[in-house]
């Protein structure tokens, strides 16, 4: 399992490959694999396996796992509660939630039932009882061999289901360890194409996508426009102001950008102070009206007070668009490049397109 999901590449798939193997892990038992959304409050069920249960979201209050970030099991006879989103008759079933934490984030619960019938034989044995198949003792969760932090406390003892409290401890583990490696790896990705401080796509991902878009239309015929702006006097900007505060805009800008265009569109940090648009399937008249919204909308900020620091920047704006100013990646930057030093030789503030 965990040889599969380090090689996966979205969530998706670590998720199809746990629901594979979950069910050869705990042949006996049934369970689920909850997660929680990167922009969620509840932990959902994202695989599940075994007796067929209506599992339902929960958030982190009603798992003791997670308010205590440690194993919870109960059991029969023991007074530990039962978590509110747990539905099982204790008489039936051991109940194990295991919190799948990552440093002070907590990515989802390995929640298992053991069937009691089935751990049965192992009550009454103590610690020297239950042997490794070369003699030796197996550790209680939570000993120096574990994780004693999570997982260990006065309810984890050698007992009823200990097999399978850990294995699933072990299972849990690997399975946020791979997710944990599957976010650091996007993240990674990430930094190689965004630019840090606003947000954006940098430069070389702009170059690359527009150099596979030119190909996509020259095969369909279908428009393509790019459109570069310049935040008006930034120099200036900067030396009254501050480098903190042009930090800011640059950011509110980059912000402002990637949430008012579609998500087919780019938004791309080009320069110092320069940005740039890519808009698939957009003519030039298409391509100036929507330039002239986005600065109509960076006024509509300043007037009424929104955007704190971008109210005090203007933009200039040049806009091409293939195939009628260039039907090349060179010819294409060129002609915007022209079109946005018009805009701030005849007054700033404006949008030209190229001719």
């Amino acid at each position: 399992m965990a040889n599969l999901a380090i090689s996966c590449l979205t969530g998706e798939e670590v998720v199809a490959v746990a629901a594979r193997f979950l069910p050869q892990l705990f042949p006996g038992e049934s369970g689920a694999l909850f997660l929680r959304p990167a922009a969620g409050k509840e932990y959902e069920p994202a695989a599940s396996w075994g007796e067929e249960r209506a599992w339902r979201p929960f958030s982190g209050a009603d798992c003791w796992s997670l308010r205590r970030r440690r194993l919870h099991s109960v059991r029969q006879g023991k007074d530990q509660p039962l978590c509110p989103h747990a539905d099982h008759d204790p008489e039936r079933w051991i109940s194990l939630c295991i919190p799948m934490t990552a440093r002070e984030d907590v990515l989802g619960v390995f929640h298992v039932l053991i069937p009691v019938e089935e751990s049965s034989t192992d009550a009454g044995k103590g610690p020297g009882d239950r042997l490794l198949q070369g003699g030796s003792p197996i550790p209680a969760a939570g000993s120096e061999t574990g994780e004693a932090g999570e997982l260990g406390g006065s309810d984890t003892y050698l007992g009823e289901g200990a097999d399978e409290r850990r294995l699933a401890a072990l299972t849990a583990d690997i399975l946020t360890m791979i997710f944990v490696n599957l976010r650091l790896r996007r993240q990674i990705d990430d930094l190689a194409v965004r630019d840090a401080l606003t947000g954006c796509f940098n430069r070389r991902y702009l170059e690359d996508s527009l150099a596979r878009e030119l190909k996509v239309v020259q095969r369909t015929g279908r428009p393509l426009a790019v459109v570069l702006m310049d935040i008006d006097h930034f120099g200036r900007f900067t030396d009254a102001f501050g480098h903190g505060s042009s930090s800011l805009v640059l950011r509110e800008l980059g912000e402002f950008l990637r949430n008012n265009v579609r998500d087919v569109d780019l938004s791309c940090r080009y320069g110092a102070d320069e940005f740039a648009l890519l808009f698939p399937d957009t003519d030039p008249p298409g391509a100036r009206r929507r330039a002239e919204h986005l600065q109509a909308m960076l006024r509509d900020l300043s007037r009424h007070g929104g955007g704190s620091h971008l109210r005090r920047i203007t933009l200039s704006m040049g806009v091409a668009a293939y195939p009628d100013q260039g039907e090349t990646w060179g010819d294409l930057m060129e002609a915007v490049k022209a079109a946005l030093k018009r805009a701030k030789q005849t007054g700033r503030d404006r949008v030209c397109g190229g001719e």
